[in-house]
């Protein structure tokens, strides 16, 4: 018998941060972070590491902060709070960590008119 895989989730969203990070073994990774509108009202926010073809895409002006992206992989973690002073709040919009799979690139931002 078959089973769905519930871990694989597809996503399509606006890049809302890039940021370039070295790991532990010194090479160079992309962190991306994608808000995808789940509901007229309800925003979650996707964040996941890529270290070739976004990150190849990134350095050379090919991805950029607000373009949209559709994402396909497994959940690795669902964060819905954070603690700050002892205290536990939720965060307002819940984090998916994604070991992203598959991704294809969609429309850039309009350059704002001057």
């Amino acid at each position: 018998m078959n089973y769905a895989d519930l871990q694989t989730f597809t996503a399509v969203g606006r890049i809302a941060n890039l940021t370039v990070i070295k790991t532990e073994d010194e090479r160079d990774c992309l962190v991306v972070t994608l808000y995808h509108r789940i509901s007229q009202d309800a925003v979650v926010t996707i964040k996941f590491l890529n270290s070739n073809g976004l990150l190849t895409a990134y350095t050379h002006d090919n991805l950029v902060v607000g373009q949209e992206l559709t994402v396909s992989g497994k959940i690795q973690g669902i964060r819905a709070f954070y603690i700050k002073d002892e205290e536990l709040m939720p965060l307002k919009q819940p984090e998916f960590q994604l070991k992203v799979t598959d991704y294809a690139f969609g429309s850039k931002p309009q350059p704002k008119a001057e």
